[in-house]
């Protein structure tokens, strides 16, 4: 197989794309904090993948392909998280709010030992 130039830039620029993401990908893994990310940016950036690798596969060219498939892997591992993540957190506000009025404490109050 012959690299050419385009093919060499859409290497680059996939692989040094993917390396922007890792760090995101594995705090998200590592600590399950989704706090601070978009559902709706991620949900919206993992269908722009899906569209991207089945435009590689249609004008087969592998970089595309490759590399937008490898995305919109990583784009929803975090996607999921968030999802999970934003499900638990009304479930553990409503425990926390729950034990606070059964101590006749509000959240604004400090507790004083």
């Amino acid at each position: 197989m012959q690299a050419t130039l385009p093919t060499l830039i859409g290497v680059a620029a996939g692989c040094i794309g993917l390396y922007s993401f890792m760090p995101q990908v594995v705090k998200c893994c590592r600590t399950g904090d989704t706090a601070a990310i978009s559902l709706r940016m991620f949900a919206v950036r993992t269908f722009g993948l899906l569209l991207w690798t089945a435009y590689g596969f249609a004008i087969g060219s592998l970089p595309v392909l490759i590399f937008s498939a490898l995305g919109l892997v990583l784009s929803s591992i975090i996607l999921v998280l968030k999802v999970r993540g934003a499900r638990a957190q009304p479930a553990i506000e409503d425990c926390c709010q729950g034990s606070l009025q059964q101590k006749g404490a509000t959240a604004a109050e400090p507790i004083t030992g």
